[in-house]
């Protein structure tokens, strides 16, 4: 098997619609409301959304494909002098354990140091257990607990940090 990682296009919308949705109703499943996935969805995922961060010169923005087939995005934003945000990661579930998150992350990583950034930074939901496996799992540091808003719900997150200085 072979990862393909590319940057997204507005070709890319209905599959990063699709891999978001599977992606969020598997990890998120037990730890949200079903509506609250469904407006995030409808929010985080409107085609104007996703389509302002795709040709945003300030976002990158990428697509993972195996055999042509889009199965994962990521989205980041530098966001301060020495940090990159990771705004999203996500693999279609059918996906996980195969090395795309991990691919995705490398090439975020690859962009982040050409920033010349000392870290990426992200919040995990508390409740996304997937999330934060594959986080620890790379080396992302947990930090402190804070609050997040979903859809107008409150809820416990993690913020994660992956110091590059030490990669």
């Amino acid at each position: 098997m072979t990862v393909s990682v590319r940057e997204a296009t507005a070709a890319d919308l209905e599959a990063i619609r699709a891999v978001a949705e599977d992606a969020w109703y598997a990890a998120l499943g037990g730890a949200l409301d079903p509506a609250e996935i469904a407006g995030a969805l409808e929010t985080y995922y409107d085609p104007e959304v996703v389509t302002a961060g795709i040709e945003s010169d300030a976002i990158a923005f990428y697509v993972a494909s195996v055999d042509g087939e889009v199965c994962g995005f990521a989205s980041a934003e530098r966001t301060w002098a020495d940090e990159v945000e990771l705004h999203t990661i996500y693999v279609h579930p059918d996906r996980w354990g195969e090395g795309i998150g991990r691919a995705l992350l490398d090439r975020v990583e690859t962009w982040a140091r050409g920033e010349g950034v000392d870290r990426i930074a992200c919040g995990v939901l508390a409740g996304n257990a997937v999330g934060i496996g594959f986080f620890e799992a790379v080396g992302f540091e947990r930090g402190r607990a804070t609050e997040a808003e979903i859809v107008g719900a409150t809820h416990e997150e993690y913020e994660y940090e992956y110091d590059l200085r030490s990669t």
